[in-house]
């Protein structure tokens, strides 16, 4: 994985006494209250091992370990739905989880993510030509060659090129959101992140699948394509200390 994850990185920098501090210059109210789960930013997390261990060898997506420290917080809308998500600290990586809830708060999906990759590209069109560009391409590759398929469907398609079947492959713009993230539970630090998103997929096995977050990220220090891959959870398996 590359080393310039900026805005993952601060997050790891930062230290539960930080959050303790800023408690006492601010006041105010948390911005963490009544999530999903009732997750809380300086809180634990544990996740089950179960999927994990189906998956074996297969899995890129490792384990984060047994107790994690929830650092900061985003959230952004999608339609009706809020998409919230909790920064881990994982033995100094941070993982992402990331779980998207209706207008009643409750919880449609969870998904566990973690840095894969990152590239500084050279030429954003390859990435995001609105004819063309990779991140909407119907199929994604990683440098081993494990392929996955595109997850999120659009009736905005282009046929890009045909395979050596005659089979279309075709393109869908990717998804485009504005994450506000949170470096303080009381809301005096934080950032804005613009994501140019598309999910893929594949069959791990008969018992699991694994998930593909392809994103081109611009954020104050900076713009990437950022690769994270992933694996859906139960939320009641979900341990929150």
């Amino acid at each position: 994985m590359a080393e310039t994850w900026n805005l993952l990185r601060r997050m790891g920098q930062k230290k539960i006494d930080q959050y303790k501090e800023s408690f006492q210059r601010s006041g105010r109210e948390r911005v963490d209250k009544d999530l999903p789960l009732g997750i809380r930013m300086s809180g634990i997390v544990e996740i089950p091992q179960v999927d994990f261990i189906l998956g074996g060898d297969q899995l890129k997506i490792k384990h984060p370990g047994d107790a994690n420290v929830v650092i900061s917080y985003g959230h952004f809308p999608v339609g009706d739905s809020v998409v919230h998500r909790f920064y881990l600290d994982a033995s100094g990586m941070v993982y992402v989880l990331q779980i998207v809830t209706d207008r009643t708060n409750t919880v449609e999906e969870c998904k566990l993510f973690m840095p894969y990759d990152e590239v500084i590209p050279d030429d954003w069109e390859f990435w995001l030509g609105e004819r063309d560009g990779y991140i909407g391409y119907e199929i994604f590759d990683i440098k081993d060659g494990t392929r996955y398929f595109r997850v999120w469907d659009s009736d905005r398609k282009t046929v890009v090129e045909q395979d050596d079947q005659g089979n279309q492959i075709t393109r869908i713009p990717p998804m485009e959101y504005m994450e506000t993230v949170y470096l303080s539970p009381w809301g005096e630090e934080s950032e804005t992140v613009k994501y140019d998103s598309m999910l893929y997929g594949r069959q791990v096995n008969e018992n699991l699948d694994e998930y593909l977050l392809l994103s081109a990220v611009s954020e104050k220090d900076g713009a990437s394509v950022q690769i994270m891959v992933g694996i859906e959870l139960q939320p009641a398996s979900i341990k929150v200390i």
